[in-house]
């Protein structure tokens, strides 16, 4: 009698490689796109945060992040007024700023800074109101978005504490 594996074992084997990937694949995209909006919600809120020490020292929002308290650790210094700067997975600007609010958008491209498409495209949209609410938003994908955030719809009413999809926000 020979010994080793017969056809059919090795094919079941590969069958049941295959299962597993192509359960593990999804649940990892999941995780990566996660990690990635995990940075920029760090980035926006310390935006926010000194968006807020900017208003106190000066009594209005500013426009120009390079006017912000605020370290760009791996980022070549910021020279000049700008409304935007990159890191790795995303674009970050200041889309909107007066005297009583403000929003910023961190737009996911690649890490080249082309736009990305499909399920990876998607904006997060930080506004603070003249009462001081904090919206967070996400517009977009929306398989994404609800990865990112409570799986909520953002509601028009009220603020929300965590990531709501906006499905009619402007991306």
């Amino acid at each position: 009698m020979k010994r080793g594996f017969t056809l059919i074992e090795l094919l079941v084997v590969v069958l049941i490689i295959g299962i597993l990937s192509a359960v593990a694949l999804p649940q990892y995209t999941k995780a990566v796109e996660k990690s990635y909006a995990t940075e920029a919600i760090t980035w926006l809120g310390n935006m926010v945060k000194a968006e807020q020490v900017y208003r106190l020292a000066n009594g209005t929002y500013t426009l120009y992040i390079n006017r912000l308290d605020v370290d760009f650790p791996g980022i070549a210094n910021i020279q000049g007024d700008t409304t935007f700067f990159r890191v790795n997975n995303f674009r970050i600007a200041v889309q909107e700023a007066n005297t009583v609010q403000f929003k910023l958008r961190a737009k996911r491209t690649t890490r080249t800074g082309g736009n990305k498409t499909g399920d990876s495209a998607y904006v997060l949209v930080v506004s603070v109101d003249q009462n001081g609410n904090i919206t967070r938003s996400c517009v977009g994908a929306e398989k994404t978005c609800k990865v990112i955030g409570s799986g909520a719809v953002c509601s028009s009413s009220g603020t929300n504490k965590d990531w709501c999809y906006d499905p009619t926000g402007s991306y």
